[in-house]
């Protein structure tokens, strides 16, 4: 009988993460250097930057996670809108999609406000592009895909926020004591009910929204978590 010793150790295949990146700057690469290189040391990468490859990919292959790194899903081609349909079939049916990296400074506001509304039927909006401390909200913080004790359980954090977000799906909110963090602004109170990061049930999946603009490094841990790694 063979020893347990002489049985071939079976490898463990990484999970996939698609990088959907249609409006793909040259810059992407160097700004985003920590967040990719975390994701490629837990999982193996894929990115499209073309609307057909996105839809080629999709229609033939579920990875774990979906980074959608700019609004460029957002235009109004025909191309656009069916990689857009692909990526809200993919949640509706149980996987991950996470809206990231730049997709938040780069849209406008109504446009953003119009995008959750019709394609996933939410009452997000557009709120206050301001920088201030957040703290993790530790109810939706269950929700994720892993565990939560390593992200930071409060942190400064410049985004664009969104209201009209139920405080459930909120990750982070700013507290009572929170406050406009600007070399030109007074140190105003922040409204508490507004979030930069949201993480919503949408179907059987999962819907994420992480609107840091400076690509923070506790932001890069909440990225992982929603892709579950």
């Amino acid at each position: 009988m063979a020893s347990q010793a002489n049985v071939p150790t079976q490898l463990v295949q990484k999970p996939i993460v698609f990088l959907l990146s249609l409006g793909l700057e040259c810059w992407f690469d160097e700004r985003y250097a920590r967040l990719i290189d975390l994701l490629a040391n837990r999982a193996n990468i894929k990115r499209a930057t073309k609307s057909d490859a996105a839809i080629r990919y999709l229609t033939n292959n579920s990875p774990s996670a979906i980074i959608v790194t700019d609004p460029s899903i957002v235009g109004k081609s025909s191309s656009k809108q069916q990689v857009l349909g692909k990526v809200e079939n993919f949640i509706s049916n149980g996987g991950t999609a996470i809206f990231a990296c730049h997709f938040s400074s780069f849209i406008r506001p109504p446009d953003m406000d119009k995008f959750w509304r019709s394609t996933f039927d939410l009452p997000w909006k557009y709120g206050d592009y301001q920088r201030t401390t957040v703290h993790l909200v530790h109810q939706t913080a269950t929700r994720l895909k892993c565990s939560a004790e390593h992200l930071e359980k409060g942190y400064s954090q410049k985004a664009v926020f969104l209201r009209d977000v139920q405080l459930s799906d909120a990750l982070y909110l700013p507290s009572a004591e929170s406050r406009i963090q600007s070399m030109v602004f007074l140190p105003e109170p922040v409204d508490q009910t507004q979030t930069p990061v949201a993480w919503a049930k949408y179907g059987d999946g999962w819907l994420g929204y992480v609107g840091d603009f400076n690509a923070e490094e506790c932001s890069d841990e909440v990225i992982l978590a929603m892709c579950g790694l």
